[in-house]
């Protein structure tokens, strides 16, 4: 019998290759909704659309993602962020579904260590929408102790796919090499980077965690300055003219460490690629795929 999966924010980056990817396999039914067909901000909508669906697992992507929003608009980042997902949660537990919560490294975002962050050693987030992914998760799992929350880092997908590639960290890099554009990166920021299929492809063993608190993405030892510097080298073959800027001022009187622990869910038998590796992986699909276009 197949796996019925409901992904929230389908139309999103993530949620959209969610959707695509699951489609596509066997053993698995994607039903995906993003705003226009379903407001999760409404509780009785949410209940009735669940209960008519009976998804076995809801994967909620649907999120106000963009800090800068967060921060300008608390009152929606609430609603969204925060009572969407007690909503989706109250649903599941009457439904009988499974929930998967996509949060945030941002939880981290006061990390006053160099070094990588666990679960449970984060302190109050600094910023609108880590303080209200970490509101989610709680909420989530005081309805649903059986849920489990997954603590993304910033993802990217390969420009050349065809598909929305969001505000990554290699379509920027993209752009700025198709304009020849000076891009700039601080020296004094620490965060893993994420390919986006990695994280689709192991929301499949994800199902499967007891409920919880996990770090889900890439780990990373350098800076967001010489990260982009190895995702350039990665693209471009080369440090292309001096397009790439550093900024040694951007968080240089309290470095920024979103750096992610990723023991725990190598227990389970999870692993992700370093960032480093999964720039490679990822350039040398689109390599492919650009030579197959041809």
């Amino acid at each position: 019998m197949n796996r019925r999966l409901l992904i929230t924010g389908a139309g999103g980056f993530l949620g959209s290759r969610i959707c695509e990817y699951y489609s596509n396999r066997d053993g698995y039914e994607a039903v995906g909704v993003t705003h226009r067909e379903l407001d999760i901000e409404d509780f009785v909508a949410v209940s009735a659309f669940i209960k008519a669906i009976r998804p076995d697992y809801v994967l909620h992507c649907a999120a106000i993602s963009n800090t800068g929003t967060c921060e300008r608009n608390p009152v929606l980042s609430e609603k969204v962020n925060v009572r969407g997902t007690i909503n989706l949660a109250k649903a599941c537990r009457n439904a009988g579904s499974r929930m998967i919560f996509t949060s945030s490294d941002q939880i981290y975002n006061t990390s006053h260590s160099l070094e990588p962050n666990r679960e449970g050693s984060e302190g109050k987030p600094g910023n609108v929408y880590g303080r209200d992914k970490k509101r989610a998760e709680e909420a989530m799992l005081t309805y649903l102790p059986d849920a489990v929350a997954l603590r993304l880092t910033w993802m990217y997908d390969a420009p050349s796919r065809g598909r929305a590639a969001g505000q990554g960290l290699l379509q920027k890099l993209a752009d700025a090499l198709k304009d020849r554009r000076e891009v700039e990166f601080p020296v004094h920021d620490y965060r893993g980077i994420t390919y986006v299929w990695e994280v689709v492809r192991h929301l499949e063993e994800a199902m499967g965690l007891p409920g919880g608190v996990y770090n889900f993405g890439s780990e990373n030892r350098y800076n967001t300055f010489d990260t982009a510097r190895l995702f350039l080298r990665e693209l471009a073959g080369s440090d292309s003219g001096g397009i790439l800027k550093r900024n040694d001022e951007r968080f240089a009187s309290c470095p920024r460490n979103l750096t992610m622990d990723t023991d725990k869910i190598k227990s389970y038998r999870i692993r992700f690629f370093n960032t480093s590796e999964g720039i490679r992986k990822c350039c040398m699909e689109h390599r492919e795929m650009s030579r197959a276009s041809c």
